[in-house]
């Protein structure tokens, strides 16, 4: 087989275009890398050693705020576990749907999130609609139309109290396990929070 010189210009082009979508990918991959470190060393520095409770629903809406930003996505909740009637309830959420799901409450075995808090497994859906395990049954309710999700649980010590989820809309990037990984280190420093804030509270007799 005979290749031309034309050939072979063409190859080295193909050849150089691919390295150069390679280093764009591992550039934008090591700038996602810094900023979920130092995303995640702000987070660690705001729940390490508390010595006095917070303003407990602006402290969590920070550091909601603060896993969001690094995963580049603007609808996220945080969603506890009432141990009394089994249900999943949303005590802050960040996007749109904020005024919507604010309160709102579902049963514990619904959906991704309630996989995850039965569990104990944090979740990467990157299209939901090929899960068995999703319901679409808040999305209808909020007319959304969700494509990706992640979901990580919220423990003291052994305890699962809750999930961290985030959400992407259709059209929007999908989630990968970068992402996943960010969200689960987060959620341990959240739950470590949760766990200082509840024996303060405990041992200054304020009622939860």
């Amino acid at each position: 087989m005979v290749i031309n010189r034309r050939d072979i210009i063409q190859m080295l082009r193909d050849e150089n275009d691919l390295l150069k979508a390679r280093n764009k990918q591992v550039g934008n991959r090591l700038a996602f890398l810094q900023q979920a470190f130092r995303v995640l060393n702000t987070i660690d520095a705001k729940t390490h050693n508390l010595t006095e409770a917070p303003d407990i629903e602006g402290f969590f809406h920070q550091l909601l705020e603060l896993v969001l930003h690094t995963c580049n996505t603007e609808n996220g909740s945080l969603i506890l576990l009432d141990d009394k009637t089994l249900e999943l309830e949303f005590v802050d959420v960040i996007g749109p749907s904020r005024d919507a799901l604010m309160n709102h409450r579902m049963k514990i075995n619904t959906g991704i999130v309630g996989e995850t808090i039965m569990s104990g497994q944090a979740r990467l859906v990157e299209n939901v609609h090929a899960s068995n395990k999703w319901s679409p049954s808040i999305d209808e309710y909020l007319s959304f139309h969700t494509e990706s999700l992640m979901c990580a649980p919220l423990k003291i010590e052994n305890r699962i109290i809750g999930a961290i989820e985030l959400v992407s809309h259709a059209g929007e990037r999908t989630f990968d396990e970068n992402d996943l990984n960010v969200l689960h280190v987060a959620s341990g420093y959240i739950g470590r929070a949760l766990e200082q804030v509840e024996k303060i509270m405990e041992s200054t007799g304020v009622s939860k």
